[in-house]
């Protein structure tokens, strides 16, 4: 009795179970939507990613040592080339210089005493009143004031000079970076102040692996991508393309620098950049690409949904390769001709 009780429950389930999928939506074959693969031969290029960085930009530092007495920009400022950034206080340079020209004075007063005794004894000798020997003492006596007077100007002079790097002005026309300093900071030598930078002139620099490097063309337009900037400005062509002579031990790439057009408005030094690097043998080879939306990702099933002669899509698997927009490279796995739903889930359930 419970085995007949329970093959007619089994039973009834089932009838349930296929009833219920019975009213279940299934895709029509003109409801499922399909991509037809087609061969693009645009030019191939290198996708390197990199940042926008300044032609010109300087670390200020200063030459002297001594409090800050006058900061007068802050971080976003536009300075003029010449402009006053900022002064290091300047009294213990200001009195030495005093100290300085008074021994330039002591020594001119002492170089004027021992040449007028040089003179006198001059003559005292022509007229065979003094011995050769104190005209040669006289002499010398001269020569060695004329000597450290010379020596003395020299200090002085120097003295000028320290006194002038008090001052620190901008040494091109830019835009301060950063300021790394407040009002009555001590500046030391080598120590920057703040940095700047010319905004005018702006490159992005991208990391290119070296096995590539022989295949970029030199003087092919690269195209830009800068996604933080303006409308208008996030794509870019570099005027002048400068690779570097220099690898990284580690990572085995090589710098590459692109300058961009002058007066871009909204780049800024650090913004992330991509750029495509034509090759030289672009549209030697076709390339395919299929819709990102259309790939199926399990695992490490990497596949798409062949729509075969009959209209019945089937899995197979794909090798893929970079992302471009909303499409993405195939390597292997299609051929061009083939056509391929769009919609996997779509795929699935059709009958």
């Amino acid at each position: 009795m419970r085995r007949y009780e329970y093959t007619f429950l089994h039973t009834a389930a089932t009838l349930l179970l296929l009833s219920w999928v019975s009213l279940m939506p299934v895709a029509q074959a003109d409801a499922l939507q399909t991509f037809i693969i087609k061969e693009s031969h645009q030019a191939q290029a290198i996708t390197a990613e990199g940042s926008v960085e300044a032609v010109q930009q300087s670390a200020i530092a200063p030459q002297v040592s001594g409090s800050i007495a006058i900061l007068t920009v802050k971080a976003g400022d536009y300075v003029k080339a010449g402009q006053l950034l900022a002064r290091i206080d300047t009294r213990i340079a200001n009195q030495q210089v005093i100290s300085n020209q008074a021994q330039v004075a002591a020594a001119n007063a002492q170089l004027s005493a021992a040449r007028q005794e040089y003179e006198r004894k001059r003559r005292l000798h022509e007229k065979q009143y003094i011995s050769q020997a104190a005209l040669e003492r006289a002499e010398s006596d001269y020569k060695t004031a004329e000597a450290q007077t010379k020596a003395q100007l020299a200090q002085t002079n120097a003295a000028n000079v320290q006194t002038g790097l008090h001052t620190i002005n901008a040494p091109y026309a830019g835009l301060v970076a950063e300021v790394m300093v407040e009002l009555g900071d001590m500046a030391m030598p080598g120590k920057p102040l703040l940095v700047i930078y010319d905004s005018k002139a702006l490159r992005v620099v991208v990391n290119v692996p070296q096995s590539q490097l022989a295949q970029i063309k030199q003087n092919a337009g690269i195209q830009v991508s800068i996604p933080a900037a303006i409308e208008s400005e996030r794509s870019l062509t570099g005027t002048q393309v400068t690779i570097l002579p220099t690898a990284d031990a580690v990572s085995n790439m090589v710098k590459v620098r692109i300058t961009l057009p002058e007066n871009l408005t909204s780049l800024r030094p650090g913004m992330f950049a991509r750029a495509m690097l034509p090759t030289e043998n672009a549209g030697a080879q076709g390339q395919l690409s299929v819709p990102a939306s259309a790939v199926v990702k399990r695992s490490e099933l990497t596949a798409v949904y062949v729509v075969n002669s009959k209209g019945l899509p089937q899995l197979r698997q794909v090798r893929l390769g970079r992302k471009q927009g909303h499409n993405i490279e195939v390597l292997a796995g299609l051929q061009a001709g083939e056509k391929i739903a769009l919609d996997p889930i779509a795929a699935v359930n059709f009958k």
